[in-house]
């Protein structure tokens, strides 16, 4: 039995992480919050609180994504997917798709009495 986010390779089961994608993130987070906190007056805008914020930041998304959930794959089937059977019989017998008309729009000719007896003040 396999999980989604998992695939079997000689029965074992393996993760699909992307350490260098997390790298990337981290870096991106820890830039974007020393910003976010220099601007707000958190810290005081000097080098070593920033590069201590962008470590953090950094460090955090490798993590995460080493540790995190994974997605499940773009090319693992899916239970609707694996069934390939009874997908061709299954357009088939959809009936087409309606087109609504455009309705015509009434003009002050064909009005009702109650619309043209109104007082306009």
């Amino acid at each position: 039995m396999t999980d989604v986010a998992t695939k079997t390779v000689d029965q074992q089961l393996v993760k699909k992480t992307h350490p260098i994608r997390g790298i990337l993130w981290g870096l991106m987070m820890g830039l974007g919050l020393s910003i976010v906190l220099v601007l707000t007056k958190v810290i005081p805008l000097d080098l070593v609180p920033m590069l201590i914020v962008l470590l953090v930041g950094t460090v955090l998304g490798t993590l995460w994504s080493i540790f995190g959930p994974a997605k499940s794959p773009k090319d693992a089937p899916t239970a609707a997917t694996e069934s390939t059977d009874t997908a061709p019989e299954a357009e088939s017998t959809m009936p087409p798709p309606v087109v609504d008309e455009p309705q015509p729009v009434a003009t002050t000719e064909e009005a009702s009495p109650a619309e043209t007896d109104a007082d306009p003040n």
